[in-house]
């Protein structure tokens, strides 16, 4: 009888374990990778910053609407192709699929200078500028961290965090 009773609550409720989101899974890694790095200055609330996906900054609205990051209140804002240097850099973390915003080195390197956490929904972007890139492996998500653009962005990252990433060797650019 107990078995009956643990395949039944397994048939109801397994399906929609495994049934979670791209999206709730990813944003679940957005707000762990707050409490792993650590930006130079003291953050009072998070800016997490989507660029050209409207879809995806609803997403994160909704699930972090009555959430902290690290304790720290916080506000999803998304951004258009276009958006200026000048709003992004309010961005504490920004990401990006699609569009790209690394493709332009002057904006690159403005990112970089005011500690810019840039998350990419593509694990080739860490070669690129991104400091943290997402990939499917055996139908799990992981990530890479490119450590030196973290460092060229006066970020530090947790040895914690780096334990369970890929981490690469950089490929360019300096502080």
């Amino acid at each position: 009888m107990k078995k009956f009773f643990v395949a039944l609550f397994c048939f109801f409720y397994g399906s929609s374990l495994l049934a979670v989101s791209e999206e709730s899974i990813k944003a679940a890694y957005l707000e762990r990778f707050t409490m792993f790095i650590q930006w130079p200055k003291p953050i009072e609330s998070y800016t997490i910053c989507v660029y050209d996906d409207d879809s995806f900054a609803q997403t994160l609205q909704k699930s972090y609407s009555s959430r902290l990051f690290n304790n720290h209140p916080l506000k999803v804002i998304p951004l258009k192709v276009g958006t200026p240097s000048e709003e992004m850099i309010k961005c504490h973390i920004l990401y990006f699929r699609g569009s790209k915003p690394h493709q332009n080195e002057a904006l690159l390197n403005t990112l970089r200078k005011n500690n810019v956490l840039m998350i990419s929904d593509d694990d080739d972007d860490v070669k690129r500028g991104a400091m943290i890139g997402f990939y499917l492996q055996n139908n799990s998500f992981r990530f890479l961290i490119n450590q030196r653009n973290l460092e060229n962005a006066d970020l530090s990252v947790s040895y914690k965090l780096l334990n369970f990433a890929t981490v690469i060797e950089p490929t360019g650019g300096s502080k």
